[in-house]
């Protein structure tokens, strides 16, 4: 009997253990199978009789071996599956045992403790990617949460079990009801994911639609420019001639005046240069974030200078285009964060841009933006999490580095001269690199 209970807490020992590197994708390493399947394998057999204790003390192990891990959420929500699987084995042990009038017969027990083993994972072969997606996802405290509740739910309903030791109509009623909790639990969670992708979509669709009235107004921009342009040429020899007679006469100050008043009647210099150069960049994702950065600093009354001489057709193979519009987001939204405190302050802001590709495939970026006053430390505001309410727009600089690190031929600087920040990024071609 006792050789009988100890091979069968060994078999369901070595699933617990098999289903949590499963689902938690935690490496398989020596010490962790070590030092886990020593708890899941000892505890059963030391908690003799007591398998739900057995459980919730291999639960609270695994949480604290993972406590300081930034695995620990995974690891906690894959322990608490153990757990419910656990539970529900047990259940459907139990049930099927007295159902089929074998909870005498030792070696029958047995061997339905180890279908139901075997049916376990089955079931945790096929669903494993499902669990490990929902315990990364954004969601995942509300799911870990929900596998809390159905730990305890399903403990308790072992628990009854184990205190009547048959199957009754209120143990059958206490089941169902479980189940229709857990039912409700799961549809509940299944709805709350529904919505929050209904927003997300939305999200998008209203992030499309803004980046759509953008370039619509970039477009709007190209026709009016276009429309002065004609209109300019039309009028121009009408105009010069009466320059010309005012220059031969030596009448100076009439000729600066006229020039000034046909400049300010004719001309919007500041909406005339409001999307300089954007026309050279050919790369879709990368015009449509510097249309809506530059369309930002225009409504925010920013003073800047875009410069693009150089058609921007192409990037390196290797350089994920999302990637480096991440990181010429960033770099904006920190240069139009700082640009609006000095405006607040009644500063003077200014921020310059310049995108340039070689021949030779070279990518090249910089901007740079005056800031306020203050020390800055490059290294601090490179960090994760730093806050730069009181000092410059530091905020991002820890993403872009992430970003960079997946890139070798991907170089970033950063200075401060006096009262400017400046960020520089260079992308060399890969066949440079590797050459």
């Amino acid at each position: 009997m006792l050789l009988v209970y100890v091979l069968l807490m060994l078999a369901s020992g070595i699933t617990d253990l098999w289903i949590f590197f499963r689902i938690s994708q935690v490496a398989a390493s020596k010490k962790n199978i070590l030092s886990l399947g020593a708890v899941v394998l000892l505890l059963p057999i030391l908690c003799v009789g007591v398998i739900e204790l057995a459980t919730f003390l291999e639960i609270l192990f695994f949480i604290f071996y993972f406590r300081k891990s930034k695995e620990k959420d995974v690891a906690i929500g894959s322990i608490l599956i153990v757990g419910v699987v656990d539970s529900i084995v047990d259940i459907l042990a139990s049930i099927l045992a007295e159902l089929l009038f074998i909870e005498d017969a030792i070696y029958l027990n047995l061997l339905v403790q180890i279908i139901v083993l075997i049916f376990t994972v089955f079931i945790i072969e096929i669903f494993h990617k499902y669990f490990y997606s929902d315990l990364i996802s954004e969601n995942h405290k509300v799911f870990i949460g929900l596998l809390f509740y159905l730990y305890v739910s399903t403990t308790l309903t072992i628990i009854f079990y184990r205190q009547t030791r048959k199957v009754t109509s209120l143990s059958i009623f206490f089941t169902i009801f479980v189940l229709i909790q857990v039912v409700f639990a799961v549809a509940t969670y299944g709805e709350l994911i529904n919505i929050q992708k209904h927003l997300l979509k939305k999200s998008q669709q209203d992030k499309l639609i803004k980046e759509q009235k953008q370039l619509q107004e970039y477009t709007r921009y190209l026709e009016e420019s276009e429309d002065e342009l004609r209109a300019f040429r039309h009028d121009y020899r009408n105009m010069f001639n009466s320059l010309k007679i005012s220059a031969q006469e030596g009448d100076t100050k009439e000729l600066i005046q006229k020039l000034d008043e046909y400049t300010k009647t004719n001309l919007n210099a500041k909406a005339f240069e409001k999307y300089r150069d954007v026309n050279h960049i050919k790369i879709k994702s990368l015009k449509s974030i510097i249309i809506a950065k530059l369309t930002e600093m225009y409504g925010s009354k920013i003073p800047y200078n875009f410069e693009c001489r150089d058609d921007i057709t192409k990037i390196p193979n290797n350089i994920n285009e999302l990637d480096l519009v991440r990181i010429i987001g960033i770099s904006c939204d920190n240069a139009i964060e700082e640009s609006k405190a000095l405006l607040k302050q009644n500063k003077k802001a200014h921020i310059e841009i310049m995108i340039s590709s070689n021949e030779d495939g070279e990518f090249e970026y910089e901007i740079q933006n005056k800031r306020r006053d203050s020390e800055i430390s490059l290294k601090q505001i490179q960090q994760r999490g730093y806050s730069t309410k009181k000092s410059h727009s530091g905020m991002g600089l820890a993403n872009i580095n992430s970003i960079k690190n997946k890139y070798e031929n991907m170089t970033i600087s950063y200075e401060v001269p006096k009262g400017y920040f400046d960020f520089y990024l260079v992308i060399e071609p890969e066949e440079l690199i590797n050459s």
